[in-house]
């Protein structure tokens, strides 16, 4: 089936938040941990208004609970409440803070067979498109 000139066809995302997945590349090379968030790629100002063309829906990067850890030095400060006279003071100090780490980096791991694996997409008998293990074709669900 054709699709319309200037439309893309729609796919299901290969990595989502909940999944398990494995980093391959980088300093946390080999660490598990689960997808907390999929960043997106931001658009510029000038493809916002249109002069460009239009911006990926490709995700660029995952946000990994305990993997890529940054070390943020935070400084106590200061904010007024509406309600309240007396200054909130937020405490400073050093925070662990979990950075993105680039899509192509990563792979996930089916929760059936646990093996990482390339993610496939199969039609269920209803018409449905489902992300399936390419090892075992068992559907691979986010947070399983």
């Amino acid at each position: 089936m054709a699709q319309p000139m200037g439309t893309k066809p729609n796919k299901v995302p290969e990595i989502r938040t909940g999944d398990t997945v494995v980093v391959m590349h980088g300093k946390d090379a080999g660490k598990r941990g689960r997808v907390d968030r999929v960043l997106r790629s931001p658009a510029t100002e000038a493809q916002r208004a249109g002069r460009w063309r239009t911006v990926s829906s490709r995700p660029l990067s995952v946000v990994i609970s305990g993997v890529n850890i940054a070390k943020r030095h935070t400084k106590p400060s200061r904010s007024m409440s509406g309600s309240d006279r007396a200054p909130k003071v937020q405490q400073g100090g050093i925070v662990d803070k979990p950075m993105p780490v680039d899509i192509s980096n990563v792979m996930v791991v089916c929760p059936r067979c646990d093996r990482v694996t390339r993610v496939k997409h199969e039609r269920l008998g209803s018409g449905q498109s489902v992300r399936v293990c390419g090892h075992c074709r068992e559907q691979l669900e986010p947070g399983a």
